[in-house]
């Protein structure tokens, strides 16, 4: 059996895997229950974006492909986490790029909201 630190881990981990996916796969009903209201993103031009503001980018987005590697969870007691990750993409009609992304939940109602995403470029 795992312990709680590891089992919150697995969670959080599935949780990320699970929007990373929806982005993906346009799925913006579940983009939208995931993002509470006072979600803001930060994209690699420094474009501060709001939840309405994301959805639209899942619904237009156009992403040929992604993976995740070197991810790190970092939980601050047992209501706060940050997952931090390189991510490769490959939108349409643009060379693979790679970036850095950090995504912050805090869990509200006993629900995991992500309320913040950070994108920045690796150069």
């Amino acid at each position: 059996m795992s312990n709680p630190k590891e089992a919150l881990e697995r969670e959080l981990l599935e949780m990320d895997a699970a929007f990373l996916n929806a982005v993906f796969n346009r799925d913006v009903l579940f983009v939208d229950r995931i993002l509470p209201n006072d979600f803001l993103s930060v994209f690699p031009d420094g474009r501060v974006m709001d939840k309405a503001a994301e959805l639209e980018n899942v619904r237009t987005v156009q992403l040929e492909f992604f993976s995740t590697d070197d991810i790190q969870v970092h939980c601050y007691g047992d209501a706060i986490a940050i997952l931090n990750f390189r991510l490769t993409l490959k939108m349409l009609d643009r060379d693979p790029e790679q970036v850095r992304d950090s995504h912050v939940y805090v869990q509200r109602d006993g629900c995991w909201q992500m309320v913040m995403g950070q994108t920045t470029p690796i150069l």
